[in-house]
């Protein structure tokens, strides 16, 4: 912010107080529904262990030789309480779902009406339309509903995203919690903690007119002559009309003079006729056609490049409410990257995740110019621009390619709007089949458009499905980490696909093994169990990765604590269904005391009744002689 007067930087400051004041306030619904599932998923774990292992695991510190105890004196089926909201709450519980292996209990994927009809044969499988949710971030809207989300929370949807310009900062903050209560709806009626991971879009740096109440109208024409009110409030970001227009320039009003020029779009101009605090008063000097989210150039003296109003407040709101990911509108230069961390330097806001929003197809440059954003930002909201006629093909320059293939080989999260592929407007080039349908982590759907983007869902994962083991085969068996864990990711991905493994999970303190099993695009989903609090923020982001939130204080001994995560996954698996007897499971953890990074993963065949003795003989097999050491460590692991 070079070139600003003593009196602006004053200015500034107070603007940056008065924010502080206001989102603190605003956030303690937030605080309290946070409050409210932080309360719930240590209410779940331990009734969880009352099931598993008949004591409350609260209170196991103080009864060690029940700890011992391997067997389970309730079996499985006591977590098989999906279907009843209150389970976790209620004392009394009768008539708990069985998991046999009747045969008038088997689900349709397993044939149960082969005895009836020997001579014939089930050619395909009843499938939903999108068979994996979690390949999807969700744009919130502010016609979501609590019911809505639990329905995306449900499909297995487990990324939402926050447009930060549409509409005021409260009715952001009333989405966050709509949300949350979902997760907390969810999770009552799964009897499991449930946790996704929210990102917020900032509002541009460049200036840009609101949107337009698209349920009365989708255009507005300006006529010549007729007044209009340039206004900042927020409040009328997403339903501008004829007279009142949205613009996001509260920092450029104090360089405006009577009788400047302020274009919208390419044809419109409007006229100032007066100047008042947080508006404009104009009138319309040559007419046009308004639409939604229009660029607005303010005359050439305003200083444009100073960092706005509505991105120190887009900072400070992510701060209060727990956003850990945002989305810059450009990527930008170096210096406007450089401004924006001393910015959330100065906000204490450091510890964000800054993602960039890039067109991929409007990169045109093919000289390595752009490379450097893939090393700086964190991640990338990738969209496509409309083609000028349609459909099209596709086109990719050297350099946007470059970007993707690095942000992937850096191990980066990105997200693609596919909304221009998946109503044919644009079709992909099988050579770029792996950058549209194989390095991004998620697909972005608005919340008016979830129905409208299944011709993408079953394409991508069509190709997709090609593409994975193509892929593996040919990636190198090289390992650029220090610890071996490029490889140990690989391998496990490997053993995933040869075991055809219902699921891989993955225990851990940090998020970095399974940021790296991510990188290799298995199709078998990741299950990471943790208690890390902000890794909720933003590992879902990753491919296939779901959080199970395993928030408890008590930690005594490194296996037993690797245990008790693992039993407490598959119990979850078992009560979901994901899992049935006799599937197998790949399990990754660290083996030696002390370290945080998993070194070690092995195959373990579910089973409904005995998984808690098996786990407890096979995830630290030792020799005879050091049972006399583990037993002085007071650890429940026993070899025979």
């Amino acid at each position: 912010m070079a070139g600003v007067s003593k009196k602006d930087r004053n200015s500034e400051t107070d603007g940056y107080n008065n924010i502080c004041k206001r989102l603190h306030i605003a956030t303690i619904d937030v605080e309290k529904v946070l409050r409210a599932k932080e309360l719930l998923a240590s209410m779940q774990r331990r009734r969880a262990f009352k099931k598993l292992f008949g004591f409350d695991d609260g209170h196991s510190e103080q009864n060690l030789e029940d700890m011992q105890r391997l067997t389970s004196t309730h079996s499985i089926r006591m977590m098989s309480i999906a279907g009843n909201t209150d389970s976790m709450f209620n004392d009394e519980i009768e008539n708990y779902e069985e998991m046999s292996e009747d045969t008038c209990q088997m689900p349709f994927d397993e044939e149960r009406w082969g005895n009836f009809f020997t001579d014939f044969e089930i050619l395909s499988l009843p499938e939903g339309v999108n068979p994996n949710g979690n390949n999807q971030c969700i744009e919130m809207g502010f016609e979501n509903c609590v019911d809505d989300l639990c329905l995306y929370l449900k499909s297995g949807v487990r990324c939402f995203m926050i447009d930060l310009f549409r509409g005021p900062l409260g009715k952001s903050q009333n989405l966050i919690v709509q949300l949350r209560e979902a997760e907390i709806a969810v999770s009552k009626e799964y009897g499991f903690p449930v946790a996704s991971t929210i990102i917020a879009k900032l509002s541009p740096r460049y200036q840009y007119s609101g949107y337009l109440d698209t349920v009365h109208f989708n255009s507005i024409k300006l006529k010549k002559g007729e007044k209009v009110t340039l206004t900042t409030d927020r409040k009328y970001s997403s339903h501008c009309t004829s007279r009142l227009i949205y613009v996001n320039a509260r920092f450029l009003l104090i360089d405006i003079k009577n009788f400047d020029i302020i274009l919208i779009g390419e044809d419109i101009q409007l006229m100032v006729r007066s100047v008042r605090q947080e508006s404009l008063k104009c009138c319309v000097c040559r007419e046009g056609t308004l639409t939604s989210y229009m660029p607005v150039l303010f005359p050439q003296r305003c200083s444009k490049y100073r960092v706005s109003y509505e991105e120190l407040e887009d900072f400070t709101f992510a701060r209060e409410v727990g956003i850990n990911v945002v989305v810059s509108d450009i990527a930008g230069t170096v210096q406007y990257v450089n401004d924006l961390e001393k910015v959330m330097s100065s906000l204490q806001c450091e510890n964000l995740r800054l993602y960039a929003r890039v067109v991929i197809n409007d990169i045109k440059s093919c000289d390595g110019e752009m490379n450097w954003i893939a090393q700086r930002y964190d991640g990338f909201l990738v969209e496509l621009s409309e083609p000028e006629n349609a459909p099209d093909i596709l086109q990719l320059c050297p350099d946007a390619l470059c970007i993707l293939q690095l942000a992937y080989n850096a191990k980066k999260p990105i997200i693609l709007d596919p909304w221009h592929i998946s109503q044919q407007r644009l079709r992909v080039d099988p050579e770029h089949y792996y950058h549209i349908f194989f390095y991004p982590d998620k697909y972005l759907v608005k919340f008016n458009q979830f129905k409208a983007v299944f011709y993408f869902n079953f394409l991508q994962s069509a190709i997709f499905d090609q593409i994975v083991p193509r892929d593996l085969s040919k990636m190198p068996l090289c390992d650029s980490s220090h610890t071996g864990a490029d490889g140990m990711a690989r391998a496990v991905v490997a053993a995933s696909m040869e075991a055809s493994a219902t699921a891989i999970i993955v225990s851990g303190v940090t998020t970095r093994m399974v940021q790296k099993i991510s990188h290799f695009r298995p199709k078998t989903p990741i299950l990471f169990v943790s208690h890390m609090r902000s890794a909720e923020d933003y590992v879902s982001l990753y491919h296939n990765v779901t959080m199970l939130p395993f928030r408890t204080s008590y930690f005594i001994g490194h296996q037993r604590n690797i245990f008790r995560k693992f039993i407490f996954a598959l119990a979850y698996l078992a009560s979901r269904k994901i899992i049935k007897n006799g599937d197998k499971i790949i399990l990754v953890y660290n083996y030696t005391t002390g370290t945080t990074f998993p070194e070690k993963y092995f195959i373990y065949t579910f089973d409904k009744v005995h998984f808690v003795e098996h786990l407890s003989k096979s995830l630290f097999p030792r020799e005879a002689e050091c049972d006399v050491c583990s037993q002085k460590e007071g650890m429940f692991i026993y070899t025979h």
